[in-house]
């Protein structure tokens, strides 16, 4: 499938950031107007975002919104990002579970993926300290 983003003014090196805000801007042909402010806040996040927590939390919410009806631009996107982002835990930055397998899942937001992992750590009976337990999501 050859994928034109025709919008968008790629430079020669382009990156996954720009793949991704390509199939963002796919959707925008296929879904209802009421979806495009979180639709463009997302595509801008992916661009030129440089908080990742609130990059995923957006890509989080349109997939709730949306993936019923777009599957697959959804796929594409949850692989690109669990190719190119990953979850660091505390100040030691240590990288806990991945974030292929947690995006599988269905959470609504990083708060509930937050809660998800704090409630494995404790089912595991893991030793992390609170102040170790600050998720975060960073470029890999």
């Amino acid at each position: 499938m050859s994928q034109t983003c025709h919008t968008l003014d790629l430079p020669s090196g382009k990156t996954w950031r720009h793949d991704a805000a390509c199939i963002v801007e796919e959707l925008f042909r296929t879904t209802r107007p009421e979806s495009w402010d979180l639709l463009l806040d997302l595509r801008q996040n992916l661009l030129h975002g440089t908080d990742w927590n609130h990059t995923l939390d957006l890509f989080l919410r349109c997939r709730e919104q949306l993936e019923a009806e777009h599957y697959l631009p959804f796929y594409r996107l949850r692989n690109l990002l669990t190719g190119s982002l990953r979850l660091e835990a505390g100040q030691g930055k240590a990288p806990i579970s991945c974030l292929r397998q947690i995006l599988r899942r269905q959470h609504r937001s990083l708060a509930d993926i937050r809660r998800h992992v704090a409630r494995e750590v404790f089912e595991h009976h893991l030793e992390m300290t609170a102040d170790r337990f600050s998720l975060r999501v960073v470029e890999a």
